[in-house]
């Protein structure tokens, strides 16, 4: 029989020990969609190709971007060799130890570090400046008056941009005004025609009511693309500010301080989410008056299409105007609820 370089002889090696803590990424796509996703010991790789760890779908990530390491007892984030290079808390590095609510941005992504567990935390990072300061402070005794110091302003900073945020969510009032009271010219009215054996039958009064009644909602289409955009700017402005606040939640300076930061982020994308629903809300109803006037029109024209009276009969709405937008207003007060308690908490 052949050799063998097995010692039958020789001990079982010891089985690894399981980590002793657990990290989650919370991953903000460039849309504002966030999921969150488990550390994987002992190396989590992230990058926009399909075999990472975590395949990210933003063109600012590289194939292989970075990865996420444990490493000495650390969570570490290592860039590797990205184009547009990876920052904590926007900080650009090569590498860097995570502290819980770090916020790691790579291309148009931010991925938020969560940990639990015996995990070790890096000092807090300071600019060379800063941490001249507090050495001078350190040896003057007064530390402690320095950091209450830091930290109320980080927290007033944060809370006045906060308060900025608690305004209404869903109203723009010139568009919408406008749309109630072309709705209210609309209210309990409707197409008159019959379908009979010989085909469609209108007469010339009931055209001349159809006629008067598919102006209205000519006049109405355009009014669905107006408040649409005015909404729409709202919202693109408000993500924006959204943005600048988390990542100002991101450097408050207590570990309790960014958990808030983060459920105030998480409140803050469901009222988002509220209006891109109403959004979805107006697009529809634009495209179906549309729809609809176009029907109208065909049917008081020379040639009465049956198959075309017959859409008519069965067209509904996808959407109602007034149900949508209370839906809107409905989650945004419960959002502002959740916001001023927080802010409350904040600045207590």
């Amino acid at each position: 029989m052949g050799g063998s370089d097995i010692d039958p002889l020789a001990p079982f090696p010891a089985p690894a020990a399981p980590p002793t803590w657990s990290a989650i990424l919370e991953v903000q796509d460039p849309d504002g969609t966030r999921t969150r996703h488990p550390f994987r010991h002992p190396r989590t790789r992230v990058g926009r190709a399909r075999d990472n760890d975590l395949s990210l779908a933003d063109d600012g990530v590289s194939h292989q971007h970075c990865e996420f390491v444990a490493e000495q007892g650390f969570l570490v984030v290592r860039d590797l060799g990205s184009q547009n290079g990876t920052w904590v808390n926007e900080r650009r590095g090569p590498q860097a130890r995570l502290r819980d609510g770090d916020v790691v941005r790579i291309g148009n992504t931010r991925i938020q570090i969560f940990l639990e567990g015996k995990v070790k935390r890096p000092a807090r990072r300071l600019p060379w400046g800063a941490l001249g300061v507090v050495l001078g402070i350190l040896a003057a005794g007064a530390t402690g008056l320095w950091l209450r110091q830091r930290q109320q302003e980080l927290r007033a900073s944060y809370a006045a941009a906060l308060r900025a945020e608690l305004g209404e969510a869903c109203i723009t009032a010139q568009p919408f005004d406008a749309l109630e009271a072309s709705e209210a010219q609309l209210a309990g009215r409707s197409f008159a025609f019959t379908l009979g054996k010989g085909g469609v039958q209108l007469s010339k009064e009931d055209a001349e009511l159809d006629r008067a009644l598919v102006q209205l909602y000519r006049q109405r289409a355009p009014l669905f693309a107006e408040a649409w955009r005015a909404l729409a700017l709202l919202q693109q402005q408000r993500r924006a500010s959204m943005e600048r606040l988390s990542l100002q939640g991101a450097r408050l300076w207590t570990a309790q301080e960014r958990k808030t930061a983060a459920y105030i982020d998480a409140v803050l994308q469901e009222s988002a989410q509220a209006v891109d629903e109403l959004l979805q809300s107006l697009e529809q109803l634009g495209e179906d008056t549309a729809r609809l006037t176009a029907a109208v029109d065909a049917l008081l024209g020379p040639q009465r299409d049956l198959r075309t009276a017959e859409q008519l009969k069965a067209f509904r709405f996808r959407a109602d105007l007034r149900a949508a937008r209370a839906a809107c207003e409905e989650k945004s007060a419960h959002a502002a609820a959740g916001l001023s308690g927080a802010l409350s908490a904040l600045v207590e």
